[in-house]
């Protein structure tokens, strides 16, 4: 018995996944790997006087939010008001500046500042507690002016896939010399790598209270769009969020030539206008349009609609399936990704944009190529094959999944189907070659579907093999066994030097669990490019159909 002994490293990696029950799935974050939004309390006119640089960056807006009645603003609104002129927000810090939970009316405080603002052309639809200090009181009081209200207290970082209290969305407050640019780069990080949206808090700009230097600012802000970040002002940041969360649920009614979707804002006081990035289940090749008006599709598939249209409508002649890069021939290799053109069902409509293919239903990175991914049960996707001899074809099938357990697909043909599971290594990377099972095919064109029975798993390729050959080549020398890798199965498989023969590795219960074609001149060299992404443990490894040694990691 050979026995080799070797220690692996496995990562474990799932990403959350939110499924919504519509055809419409918000792309997250705008597009950017997540959002920072930077904010300004006060009304200080060190803000305005600092953030010139600001003009030198156009795809950037931040937040000031302004006391109607007190400091800087009440005496000079104007420099706030070129601002806001340039695409940047204002919004409501009340008139006087009071701790909320101590005035006797709360209301009024916030209602008069949002008047005072309306009255200067401006419609505050966000808040800011003066001293993060909010009760149900306050909380109620705001909501009767404002779709989402800032408080602070913590790291500041809001997730996509967990709805937030709207009312105390938190922020990451910068408290003069207590702060550092390190530390605020590091939320800045956490929110690029974790999906999430990081709120900063600032009073003065190198003047006043708890002061940030403007070079410290700057340096933050362009950090933020160093990593990626999609930088926007508070309400826009926190609309788009709050509209994936009405959106993404809303159901479609079918109609003679496709369907409408029709949702409710959340809120009386969002914004007039939220512009969404999604994907549209079912809108390829048709036309997508709201209150009569067509909306073009994206360069990668996606739509740039409208949310406060509050509605959408998916209309054209039935689209054409067709094979995506000609039928596939049999015997020979389905490659996952290449799913006929519309013929999937993508339930949670997740992608991470490889670019591969325009109605991308997730496709991923695999080795050198590419993978379905970001699958979940129910699932779906169809090819078109070409099965150039009738008979029993072996199904093999190249998958991975980080889940904890195995995950199942299923495999039909017409009323043929065979199902088998795909075994956890602990990762997404790593690819376990799995025989399904045999279909028998006729002779021609037909359609082969790919289920997806469980949540979270990647797909390589499906890969039919004739059986009968197999059978026919199996039955020419009678099946030998060894508990030696060498010897007999040397001199059998390997005595003309170097072959590519048939490896197959089980566990010890005699479950599949690994097959591939491998070139080797030894059973030592077969075992070596066999191991790779296994468990330290024992296993049973088939050479050809010839011998079944028993091996160790």
């Amino acid at each position: 018995m050979e026995c080799l002994k070797i220690s692996l490293g496995v990562a474990v990696s799932l990403a959350a996944i939110a499924a919504f029950a519509g055809p419409i799935t918000t792309v997250p974050w705008n597009g950017h790997p997540g959002a920072a939004t930077f904010t300004f309390d006060d009304g200080l006119h060190s803000q305005t006087t600092n953030l010139t640089f600001l003009d030198n960056m156009p795809d950037v807006s931040v937040t000031f939010f302004v006391c109607t009645n007190t400091m800087d603003f009440s005496t000079n609104s104007q420099p706030h008001l070129n601002y806001a002129k340039k695409g940047h927000e204002i919004g409501n810090h009340t008139m006087n500046h009071k701790d909320l939970t101590k005035e006797g009316n709360p209301g009024s405080e916030i209602s008069g500042a949002a008047q005072k603002l309306r009255s200067m052309g401006l419609e505050a639809t966000s808040l800011a507690t003066p001293y993060c200090a909010q009760n149900a009181t306050v909380k109620n009081a705001i909501n009767q002016e404002h779709f989402i209200s800032r408080g602070c207290g913590g790291g500041g970082l809001t997730s996509w896939d967990t709805e937030p209290d709207w009312m105390q969305i938190d922020s990451h407050y910068w408290q003069g010399n207590g702060s550092t640019v390190n530390g605020f780069k590091g939320s800045l990080d956490q929110a690029a790598s974790g999906s999430k949206w990081h709120v900063q808090l600032n009073h003065g700009v190198a003047a006043n209270w708890d002061i940030i230097s403007a070079a410290d600012i700057k340096t933050l802000i362009e950090y933020a769009v160093q990593k990626n970040l999609w930088v926007a002002s508070f309400s826009t940041v926190g609309a788009y969020l709050r509209a994936h969360f009405t959106i993404d649920k809303a159901t479609s009614t079918n109609t003679s030539t496709g369907f409408t979707v029709k949702w409710t804002s959340p809120h009386a006081h969002m914004p007039k206008s939220v512009p969404l990035r999604v994907k549209i289940q079912g809108a390829q090749g048709k036309t997508v349009s709201q209150k009569g008006k067509e909306v073009k599709p994206n360069s990668d598939g996606t739509y740039t609609i409208e949310f406060m249209a509050l509605e959408l409508e998916v209309s054209g002649e039935p689209i054409e399936v067709k094979p995506f890069k000609g039928a596939i021939e049999i015997p020979g290799t389905v490659e996952a990704e290449n799913y006929d053109t519309y013929a999937y069902s993508d339930a949670d409509g997740k992608s991470d944009e490889t670019g591969y293919r325009s109605d991308d239903a997730g496709i991923v990175k695999a080795g050198d190529g590419y993978a379905l991914g970001y699958t979940t049960a129910d699932d779906y996707f169809e090819y078109t094959l070409d099965v150039k001899a009738a008979g029993k074809y072996k199904v093999v099938i190249n998958g991975a999944t980080g889940n904890s357990t195995a995950s199942s697909v299923t495999v039909s043909v017409g009323d043929k189907k065979v199902q088998t599971e795909i075994p956890s290594q602990g990762d997404w990377n790593t690819y376990s070659e799995v025989e399904a099972g045999e279909l028998e095919l006729a002779a021609g064109k037909q359609t082969l579907r790919l289920t997806i029975n469980t949540d979270y798993v990647n797909v390589d390729w499906i890969k039919f093999v004739s059986a009968t050959a197999t059978e026919s080549s199996s039955s020419e020398t009678p099946e030998s066994s060894s508990s030696s890798t060498t010897g007999l199965l040397q001199n059998v498989v390997f005595a003309a030097g170097p072959a590519m023969v048939r490896c197959q590795v089980f566990d010890m219960n005699g479950k599949l669990i690994k097959s591939a074609n491998v070139m080797a001149s030894s059973t030592s060299e077969a075992w070596n490019s066999m191991k790779a992404g296994l468990r330290d443990g024992a296993y049973m490894m088939r050479v050809g159909d010839r011998g079944v040694f028993q091996v160790r990691k």
